[in-house]
């Protein structure tokens, strides 16, 4: 026979559902991911500002050894790729504000904590990261059409202004950590009355 539990009756769970279990983690296993995915996410932008700088320097090298266009040059392609760069360019701020909006992160904290928060945080900077390696390579791509390093150096510049704007910032994704975990035993609570 099953008993009933303190402030409930034998058929409450029916109701609202198996008792979920809560998942503690320690602020130091919190601190180990946030560190671990910082670090990571740093590291990836770091590798596309060194492929930046070198496509910057091989698209000068290029013009230094007068080396002539090595595609076809193509008009409409060039405009094509320039389309390309500057939506990649403003997609990239959209894209960051849209997955970086409190209600989305909220919603996110809610139903996988703090660890889901992070994972997000890092997959997006990756994300913004490889759109800003995809614009150095058009960039060079349309370098390689026109033998102008400037073209090169315009495209090396706005991809550096995209990891700048997604650089992850230690002390905001930390300042981010701790709102979720104060916010954390209310939602707790709210759990054990539910089952209780």
């Amino acid at each position: 026979m099953q008993r009933a539990r303190p402030g409930g009756h034998r058929g409450a769970h029916l109701l609202h559902g198996p008792p979920k279990k809560i998942l503690m983690r320690t602020g130091e296993e919190m601190q180990s991911e946030l560190t671990r995915r910082h670090r990571t996410t740093v590291m990836v932008i770091g590798g596309v500002l060194a492929l930046t700088l070198a496509l910057v320097l091989c698209a000068f090298a290029f013009k230094t050894f007068l080396i002539p266009p090595l595609i076809e040059p193509d008009p409409t392609l060039k405009g094509a790729l320039w389309i390309a760069i500057l939506f990649c360019g403003l997609g990239s701020v959209a894209f960051r504000r849209t997955r970086f909006s409190a209600m989305r992160l909220q919603d996110i904290a809610g139903v996988r904590g703090v660890s889901g928060v992070l994972e997000t945080l890092q997959n997006t900077t990756i994300m913004l990261a490889c759109l800003g390696a995809s614009i150095a390579v058009m960039g060079f791509i349309i370098t390689l059409q026109t033998g102008q390093s400037s073209d090169m150096l315009r495209a090396g510049l706005i991809t550096i202004a995209v990891l700048l704007y997604c650089y992850p910032r230690r002390a905001a994704w930390q300042r981010l950590v701790d709102e979720i975990e104060r916010a954390e035993p209310i939602e707790q609570v709210a759990v054990r009355e539910r089952e209780g």
